[in-house]
């Protein structure tokens, strides 16, 4: 079991940590991946190079250098204890630690000391336990939207009827949250935290990007790339698709099949903007972000013909006016009883 001792004097973690570079970042994440038991040492090692690296705050004056001074000095060097004290005892085998071991045990306990004298940061709130994350939540009901900045300075735009999940404080490793409903994302690039979006099945895994994810029927998941690049995984298998900037990924929950295809921003991004834009969109998707948008109930009676598309913009309209423009397009009936719309085919 390597601790994190171990870490702190292993020259290429250390490297990884002060100055990452994308060979160290890939080897250090397949090392996580194949060695998940020491993923905890890891953490704090990590964190304890960060906080000498940022915050580090001195010793009392004078200390490190009698502590360097006396871990340098051979036993025969020692000098002679005076008249009326113990005399000192050399630290068994100390002989036989090469240099190199006695430097790292210095690097170790200069370490250590500036862990210890430093203040604590505050992983969870009042009264939560010390190991335990705090995840906030943030909803929108339907007919409202959400802007919101994270810690690392990542912002989100959550569409109506969302929710995200996301830690009070991002780990020291990963930045990790969740979603139901819709979300744009600006991520902000951190090459040592890669940042996870959790959909349902699927893991979204960016490291600075801009991408929109959507779930709101609770089954199929869209995920369209902006800039950057993203790899969605399935949690349940190896599976790995990557995306390129213009490309959609679909994701069927039913039967786990994903089609990967190009996509319009005008019609995907629409909402972010104020927008309600249709591409051909079958009655389904036409009722649910009707609903969404404007927090209603939509009852359809009839039944739908086998080839019902729908195309059409709209900018800051009220939902009568929007119906009524459907209606004259394809032809059917409505009605609007307070939050209850009623259509006829």
């Amino acid at each position: 079991m390597k601790t994190k001792e171990d870490f702190l004097t292993d020259p290429e973690f250390v490297d990884w940590v002060k100055q990452p570079n994308e060979q160290l970042d890939a080897y250090w994440s397949k090392w996580m991946a194949a060695n998940p038991e020491h993923v905890g040492e890891l953490k704090e090692a990590r964190e304890i190079l960060l906080r000498v690296r940022y915050s580090e705050h001195k010793a009392p004056k004078g200390a490190r250098e009698d502590i360097l001074q006396g871990l340098l000095r051979e036993p025969k060097q020692q000098a002679t204890i005076k008249k009326n004290t113990l005399e000192r005892q050399p630290i068994p085998g100390w002989k036989r630690i090469g240099q190199f071991h006695r430097i790292s045990a210095i690097l170790l306990l200069s370490f250590g000391l500036g862990w210890w004298l430093s203040p604590m940061p505050t992983e969870t709130a009042p009264g939560a336990g010390a190991n335990e994350t705090v995840w906030i939540e943030k909803t929108t009901q339907p007919g409202e939207k959400l802007q919101l900045t994270l810690g690392d300075g990542s912002r989100i735009w959550l569409n109506a009827n969302s929710r995200l999940f996301f830690p009070e404080r991002f780990d020291s490793l990963e930045r990790n949250v969740r979603l139901v409903g819709e979300a744009y994302f600006e991520v902000v690039k951190d090459s040592l935290r890669p940042f996870h979006v959790e959909t349902n099945s699927l893991l979204t895994t960016v490291l600075g990007t801009t991408f929109n994810i959507r779930n709101l029927e609770g089954y199929n998941i869209d995920i369209s790339l902006v800039s950057g690049s993203v790899k969605v995984t399935e949690k349940a298998l190896t599976d790995t698709v990557w995306l390129e900037p213009g490309e959609s990924l679909h994701h069927d929950g039913r039967t786990g099949r994903n089609k990967v295809s190009n996509f319009d921003s005008n019609v995907v991004l629409a909402w972010k903007e104020g927008w309600i834009r249709f591409d051909r969109a079958s009655l389904e998707e036409v009722i649910q972000t009707l609903e969404n948008g404007y927090g209603v109930e939509i009852e359809v009676q009839g039944t739908e013909p086998a080839s019902w598309q729908f195309s059409g913009e709209y900018k800051e309209q009220s939902l009568k006016d929007v119906l009524r423009s459907m209606a004259y397009i394809k032809g059917f009936q409505f009605n609007i009883e307070e939050k209850v719309v009623h259509i006829k085919l």
